[in-house]
């Protein structure tokens, strides 16, 4: 059998459950995960990257491959509004705890506080299931995006709590980092890859 990744392609609404289960299995010992859903990863998580999911489905910027144990959530930041994603997060703030939802509102308030302006391609989840990391997988699903932002001459942002992924993310662009400052959370980081004209 090949080593090589499968296909990647734009995610459907028909993905969203393998989807969310590749994401549990990539995230089950990230920092900031485990922060937001405040210890209880069983419960809240399901619903967490459900959300995440439903967020985007819709802008047909979730990429897999073709077997869903890769993914990556991009979405476009472009400072408009989006009633349907809202409506999303508040319906997500009545499925969870009121301590998970004040957690996650804490670190998007800190994330924002010194992030970026758009517009910019922010990669808001990556996962890759256990079974096939360091095959290629993440590299796949996050090249289309990459080829996307680089023709509209925008930069791409993340942010993660995980150390060891930001020699990951540097070997693929992410050469720029920022501290954000989580309310009694881990270290974490925004990251960006310029576009080709921003050095």
């Amino acid at each position: 059998m090949s080593d090589a990744p499968p296909p990647v392609r734009r995610a459907t609404v028909a993905d969203r459950d393998p989807v969310v289960a590749t994401i549990l299995a990539a995230f089950h010992d990230d920092p900031g995960w485990h922060h937001m859903t405040a210890g209880d990863f069983a419960t809240a998580s399901p619903v967490f990257a459900e959300t995440l999911f439903d967020s985007r489905v819709s802008l047909g910027s979730i990429w897999v491959t073709e077997d869903l144990l890769a993914a990556a959530l991009w979405e476009k930041k472009d400072g408009s509004a989006d009633p349907q994603r809202q409506q999303l997060w508040a319906e997500f703030d009545t499925r969870v705890s009121p301590a998970i939802a004040a957690r996650i509102h804490a670190y998007d308030a800190a994330l924002a506080a010194v992030g970026p302006q758009p517009p910019y391609w922010y990669l808001g989840v990556l996962g890759t299931h256990p079974t096939v990391q360091g095959r290629g997988y993440a590299q796949s699903v996050l090249a289309p995006v990459f080829a996307i932002a680089d023709a509209e001459g925008l930069d791409c942002w993340l942010e993660t709590s995980k150390p060891r992924n930001t020699d990951f993310y540097e070997r693929r662009g992410f050469t720029e980092r920022i501290a954000v400052d989580i309310p009694d959370g881990p270290a974490t980081w925004w990251m960006r890859r310029p576009a080709p004209d921003a050095g």
